[in-house]
């Protein structure tokens, strides 16, 4: 088992990008990260590459795959990987993640150095919890 994170929203791209920077970004997706020891990482836990390109192909958004990686690192091994090949290589925009516990709620924001980090969402209201299914929610 393990625990899973839903992602909701795009990173777009900084600047609309060739067909072959288009390729540069599609071989990252999906990939295996442990299969790629000379990848540049700061978290050594990065699992599957679980992103995949907006319909329009103008960014990136979560693959909808189960038990995905923190997406801070994920993002920031794609930018680093792709910036081998583009050096001009840029994502804007956030993530924002619902863990499986109803207070797990951060964002993943592409900063002003243009890497993404990890923003906590402070959460308001009272927790409460379903007496018939022991959901918890704040109101």
């Amino acid at each position: 088992m393990g625990y899973s994170t839903d992602y909701k929203g795009e990173l777009r791209f900084t600047r609309e990008l060739k067909a072959s920077e288009l390729a540069a970004v599609r071989a990252v997706l999906g990939e295996d990260i442990r299969d790629h020891k000379d990848w540049p990482t700061n978290q050594p836990y990065l699992t599957y590459m679980d992103l995949e390109l907006t319909d329009d192909f103008g960014g990136l958004k979560w693959n909808g795959a189960e038990k995905s990686s923190p997406m801070d690192g994920l993002v920031n091994t794609l930018i680093n990987v792709v910036r081998r090949t583009v050096p001009d290589f840029g994502l804007a925009g956030e993530l924002h993640a619902q863990g499986e516990e109803a207070d797990d709620r951060w964002t993943c924001v592409i900063g002003d150095d243009g890497f993404a980090t990890r923003k906590t969402v402070v959460l308001t209201g009272t927790k409460v919890q379903c007496p018939n299914c022991d959901h918890q929610f704040r109101i």
